[in-house]
């Protein structure tokens, strides 16, 4: 049967209006993205092949297409203090990637046991992810405190005689920052765990029958079927460690030497921190840390496969 041409008008008609109202839906959240994400990557991408200080703050001037790249070349031959922020960062990520993850993962695979305490373990391992990083910096500089912290205590019984200024040299200087969010694993942890939930008990209870032993059962099931929550915790670890900058705020300040200069804290100095104002090359190593993160995002995902699901 054909349908006649009143019924496909009122078909139209009424995809037109269902359109309309999910466009009228989603226009405040478009706006909202367009307002603060989309404009702002898009300036900082623009001025970063400007001149733009001080001098000029309410003019970038356009550095012409013969100097288009000079702030990016200034970045990687000139500045030292981004090579060593770049540097720092990328260790950072890495860290991250070998000791918070994996540690995230062996913590979520115990507690799913759910053997005696596991509650209160599970809460005790997500206080420091639900206090501020603010606060966190201020802990562990009391904790590093070379008159009276608890650490520098801590190293007088084995050593009484040490002078102990964690903070002051730079490679214990590192160490301590590093120390200080790495091994802060909560809220990654969580999300493991509500992933392990969601596996059908069904499959564990086959692996049981079958002799399978826990150590098994958890690489040959829980592992793989846990890859896709995995990748997304690889992705959310690597990019604290490529955007950290409250705990080196606070702790170092990105001293001694630059040991603990990390790419945030380069932006924020260079373009608001010093007295030049140097916003074009602030917003160039910013695009640089984008395009980073960018490429760290897209190798987990590839790699980890994060958008399949074995369930």
């Amino acid at each position: 049967m054909v349908p006649n041409g009143s019924a496909v008008r009122a078909h139209k008609s009424r995809n037109w209006r269902k359109s309309a109202f999910i466009f009228a839906f989603l226009l405040p959240g478009i706006f909202l993205f367009l307002a603060i994400y989309a404009y702002p990557l898009v300036n900082i991408f623009v001025t970063s092949f400007t001149s733009w200080n001080f001098e000029n703050l309410l003019h970038p001037e356009f550095l012409g297409w013969d100097h288009l790249f000079d702030n990016y070349i200034r970045l990687f031959t000139i500045d030292t203090h981004f090579k060593m922020a770049l540097v720092n960062s990328l260790k950072w990520v890495v860290l991250t990637a070998v000791i918070q993850v994996p540690l995230s993962i062996f913590v979520a695979l115990v507690l799913s046991k759910q053997h005696r305490g596991w509650a209160f373990t599970r809460n005790a391992f997500l206080i420091p992810n639900i206090i501020s990083t603010a606060a966190i910096g201020l802990i562990f500089l009391n904790l590093y405190d070379p008159a009276n912290g608890l650490v520098t205590e801590l190293i007088h019984l084995f050593a009484p005689d040490a002078q102990v200024n964690i903070l002051a040299k730079p490679g214990s200087a590192f160490w301590g920052v590093t120390f200080s969010f790495v091994l802060f694993g909560g809220t990654n942890c969580l999300l493991l765990m509500s992933q392990i939930s969601a596996i059908p008990k069904d499959l564990f209870e086959a692996a049981i029958i079958d002799g399978a032993s826990g150590w098994k059962t958890a690489t040959r099931i829980t592992l793989p079927l846990m890859r896709p929550m995995i990748g997304t915790v690889l992705v959310l670890a690597c990019n604290y460690g490529l955007l950290l900058y409250n705990e080196l705020f606070l702790l170092t300040k990105g001293g001694p030497d630059g040991a603990t200069y990390s790419l945030s804290l380069y932006v924020y100095q260079t373009s608001m921190g010093s007295t030049k104002l140097n916003f074009a090359l602030g917003n160039a190593a910013g695009v640089i840390q984008v395009l980073i993160g960018l490429v760290l995002v897209l190798a987990i995902n590839k790699l980890l496969r994060t958008n399949e699901s074995d369930l």
